[in-house]
């Protein structure tokens, strides 16, 4: 079993065949071990449930736990946390006082219901009695998971846990193939730490035993953790190169989830590039593979792509909602950007009262971290936010980047009746097919820019564009289609319609022309 946990599943002393004349608990444990180090969980579970079967009060009790938690996982990985819990049940049975791998157990069934407080409660209960476990690989376990559920609220302790982590790996010789996943996670909570050039060596690290192992999720995360870093060093090409390749190894070892959130860093990262149309195909294939571990991701880019498209109210609503539910499980790091976002909405909406709430409530949640960067969703016009509403030190010690998403250089756009044209050439004819229909939205777009820049009121647009109906179905219908016209007009930069006393109007900035018919 020694030579196990130190991931010599080959070398080492062989494995007896196990027969019903020689199977013991420990005998059948070692089988199971085994078999999970070469991948193989179903024929692990026959193993680790057999010897469940054998394990009695005579068992050692630092077996019989490790014993619990192998199998506990196994099963918590096919999904079944009840399955996991009555293997917690059965070990508890035997004694009152549970030990640092049942807890360890308790704390990754918490963590998947979410109960994000339980779980780190449990994790530091496990860590304080790891002496009493069956190897000092259930302490690196044990921490690595720990490290990584506070990479978000503490990244100070989550290097400190990662660290230690490492060192106990090395110092007892232990599976050589937690490294590359003990470095990633270092790594990624040096980047929430704001120090790049550890995270740089954490990774050149990863990459290195991950090849070296042949382990091509952890080579993939080194490549994904690599695009993080270019990207906040202002490195927007490396940071494509560096995501690119990384889905590139994802798709070929058939990593569906790691190849959806590739696609959702390469929607972001063209957006960093100005590149809209590559966004929104980017953005449109991690949908098809995604989850709901990826929903909150795809819900923050549609929040972007509203604020892009110039509907900056609803922006900063989704931008607050989405910040309460990273706030609610104390990731401090997501809800920072997020809120600071929220900000930048607000001031493009000219609401200068909720611009300046929304920063201040960042930087107060910053302090808790502290904060200094987030991995996700940093760019230029946060700090900018921090810097301008935030009041006093706020932006002090923020990660500086010099990349936005809305500053792109805006080409030369021509507005003739109904039609837009763009450097010279007009908007294709499908860029108007949305749900509310090409030819209502051609008829708003014209008499707004008939009207330009005075704002028709919704009274006016609705009977001209509804006049057989209903109020209050010409009003969603009116408001359907306002929100269709925003997302057409997001490819005309400086073109923006607004929401502004009772009715709509269009506003150009200076590379736009608008001639009315």
């Amino acid at each position: 079993m020694a030579s196990l946990d130190k991931g010599r599943d080959r070398a080492g002393p062989p494995l007896p065949r196990v027969t019903a004349a020689t199977e013991s608990v420990p005998l059948l444990f070692a089988a199971g071990r085994r078999a999970l180090l070469r991948g193989d969980t179903d024929e692990a579970r026959r193993w680790l449930t057999r010897a469940q079967s054998l394990a009695s009060r005579r068992t050692a009790e630092p077996l019989r736990a490790r014993l619990a938690f192998e199998l506990g996982c196994v099963l918590l990985d096919d999904g079944g946390t009840e399955a996991a819990e009555s293997v917690i049940a059965w070990a508890e049975s035997f004694s009152r006082s549970p030990s640092s791998d049942i807890l360890h157990l308790r704390a990754l069934i918490a963590d998947r219901r979410g109960e994000r407080t339980d779980a780190i409660a449990f994790y530091r209960q496990a860590i304080a009695k790891a002496r009493t476990a069956l190897s000092p690989l259930s302490r690196v376990l044990e921490l690595r998971n720990l490290a990584e559920t506070l990479a978000h609220e503490s990244p100070a302790e989550a290097l400190t846990m990662y660290r230690h982590a490492l060192e106990t790996l090395q110092a007892h010789d232990l599976d050589p193939r937690l490294a590359p996943a003990l470095h990633n996670g270092f790594a990624y909570a040096a980047i929430c730490a704001g120090d790049l050039d550890l995270a740089e060596t954490e990774l050149a690290a990863a990459s290195r035993d991950a090849l070296r192992l042949r382990i091509p999720l952890m080579h993939a995360y080194a490549l994904y953790n690599r695009s993080i870093v270019a990207e906040l060093r202002d490195r927007t090409a490396d940071a494509g190169a560096a995501i690119l390749q990384a889905r590139e190894v994802a798709e070929s070892a058939k990593l569906r989830d790691l190849v959806a959130w590739c696609w959702i860093r390469e929607a972001w990262i063209a957006l960093k590039r100005k590149d809209r149309p590559a966004a929104d195909r980017a953005a449109g294939a991690a949908r098809k593979l995604s989850g709901s571990s990826h929903a909150e991701a795809l819900a923050t880019l549609d929040a972007m792509f509203t604020l892009i498209e110039g509907d900056h109210l609803d922006a900063a609503k989704l931008f607050g909602d989405l910040a309460q539910e990273y706030l609610d499980r104390s990731d401090f790091v997501t809800a920072v950007a997020l809120l600071l976002w929220r900000s930048v909405a607000y001031r493009k909406a000219n609401a200068l009262k909720g611009a300046k709430a929304a920063a201040r409530e960042a930087c107060d949640v910053r302090r808790r971290g502290p904060v200094r960067v987030s991995p996700s969703w940093w760019a230029r016009e946060i700090i900018e936010a921090a810097r301008m509403d935030g009041g006093g030190t706020c932006a002090d010690d923020l990660l500086a980047t010099t990349a936005g998403i809305l500053d792109a250089p805006r080409a030369m756009v021509d507005i003739r009746g109904d039609e837009i044209g763009i450097d010279g050439a007009k908007l294709p004819a499908t860029a108007w097919q949305r749900k509310s229909g090409a030819r209502v939205l051609r008829r708003l777009f014209a008499l707004l820019v008939a009207a330009y820049p005075r704002v028709l009121s919704r009274d006016e647009l609705t009977d001209e564009l509804w006049p057989e109906s209903e109020g209050d179905k010409a009003v969603r219908n009116l408001y359907a289609a306002t929100k269709d016209l925003r997302r057409v007009i997001a490819s005309a930069p400086g073109l923006t319609l607004v929401a502004r006393a009772g009715g709509y109007a269009l506003e150009a900035a200076p590379n736009v022309t608008v001639i009315s018919r």
